[in-house]
């Protein structure tokens, strides 16, 4: 930006100590290497430490995920151990969602693909327009997972910010149902814009109607 690097130069203070058997570190007197010390590398040192940390979700799901991409490209004894390795991490109360050995024989017997560089939504798209479903179960369930995962903060600081143009003073005693639905409906505006309000009034109006005795 051609702006000169001028910082103020700071009187260092002398203080006596007595000997010791550590002694402390000699004062930084030039002003640019200070900062470059106690600001510049402490941010660039945070930066890097938080990125290091939520990449390593997204590797941690793409070992795991990334057999149903790669399948085309994998040797049948790695394409057994990945799938394996998939089917473990689906399982829960030792029910799996999907069969590792069935998987990997879907895989070996898929149909060939109209592109090598495909996304999980457009092999799951690609399942359903072929009619598919039926014929792989396993890959289907698969990427059905895989497609809806939530690997990104993106969703929960979007919801966050909903809730502060939702929740405001004026709205500071609402239940949590009713501050829930309002999150569900603003999120999903393009849902939301598709439905009918007369049948939503409709509806209201039947689950409140009240008899009145003549």
């Amino acid at each position: 930006m051609n702006v000169e690097a001028e910082l103020k130069q700071k009187r260092l203070r002398t203080t006596k100590r007595h000997f010791g058997y550590e002694s402390p570190d000699e004062p930084i007197q030039d002003a640019l290497r200070k900062m470059e010390t106690t600001f510049f590398n402490v941010v660039v040192d945070t930066a890097i430490s938080s990125l290091d940390e939520r990449f390593q979700n997204l590797g941690e799901v793409n070992n795991t995920f990334g057999v149903l991409l790669d399948f085309p490209n994998l040797e049948e004894e790695d394409l057994l151990q990945k799938c394996q390795t998939l089917s473990t991490a689906l399982t829960h109360d030792s029910q799996p969602d999907i069969d590792g050995t069935e998987l990997a024989k879907e895989m070996k017997n898929f149909p060939p693909l109209p592109s090598n560089n495909m996304t999980n939504m457009e092999l799951l798209t690609f399942l359903h327009e072929k009619k598919l479903t039926e014929i792989y179960p396993n890959m289907r369930v698969a990427l059905r997972i895989s497609a809806t995962l939530p690997v990104t903060v993106a969703a929960a600081e979007r919801s966050f910010s909903k809730l502060k143009l939702i929740k405001t003073y004026l709205r500071s005693t609402m239940m949590q149902e009713r501050l829930s639905g309002l999150a569900i409906i603003s999120i999903n505006h393009v849902v939301s814009n598709q439905l009918s309000y007369d049948d939503v009034v409709d509806d209201f109006a039947a689950r409140k109607t009240r008899r009145v005795k003549l």
